[in-house]
């Protein structure tokens, strides 16, 4: 039987790692300026800034380093996204429980210096030798692409992809290096937003549960 029919695979699985060529190429780089307001949901017990998984621990998220050389810190674009990730990881849930909130808070970011991300969403997939399942496949693949740009000639400081649960959201993972240095604008418990992200859930046909 072939390999495409019932009882073999069918279709893609995830992405590749990275090819050969990759250093020796350019990277698709957009330039976040000095000051550019980032958004972080997070455990309260993490605090607001935070290059994970930490010392000793495994990779554990889409970009953890593979290797474990470096921290990797998560960020949105937008509120929304940054809620998207947290709050809205399983979609067939209508309902977000209010005790969700109890451990977690949104934090505003500022970096300062510019910040060089590379584009891993749109034309930037082609450019470097992926497609879109490095936002939405499996995450093994994932930290072998962010050893080797942490590694690349143009040392960026992050990449941008497309939020798996949000794809017109953008999301942002900073790639731990020494002089990328970040400052909290503001840090708020969801506790004290919930009009906000009451509003935010009904965009996406969602509703806060009583408990």
């Amino acid at each position: 039987m072939s390999p495409s029919g019932p009882s073999g695979p069918r279709g893609p699985t995830g992405a590749a790692p990275p090819p050969a060529w990759l250093r020796r190429t350019r990277l698709p780089i957009d330039v976040l300026p000095a000051g550019t307001v980032l958004h972080r949901i997070h455990r309260t017990s993490l605090g607001p800034l935070f290059f994970g998984p930490g010392p000793g621990i495994p990779p554990t998220h889409r970009f953890d380093s593979a290797t474990g050389r470096f921290g990797v810190l998560y960020v949105g674009l937008s509120r929304a996204g940054a809620v998207a990730e947290t709050l809205l990881r399983n979609p067939q849930r209508l309902m977000v429980a209010t005790s969700e909130f109890m451990d977690r808070a949104a934090t505003e970011l500022v970096c300062r210096r510019d910040l060089r991300v590379v584009k891993l969403y749109g034309a930037g997939l082609q450019a470097v030798g992926t497609d879109n399942a490095i936002s939405t496949g499996p995450y093994e693949p994932c930290g072998l692409w962010s050893d080797a740009l942490w590694d690349h000639p143009n040392q960026p400081d992050g990449i941008a992809y497309q939020s798996r649960h949000d794809s017109n959201e953008l999301c942002l993972a900073f790639l731990e290096r020494p002089d990328m240095t970040f400052a909290i604008q503001s840090t708020k418990p969801l506790t004290g937003l919930l009009h906000e992200i009451a509003a935010l859930l009904d965009a996406y046909g969602k509703s806060l549960s009583p408990t």
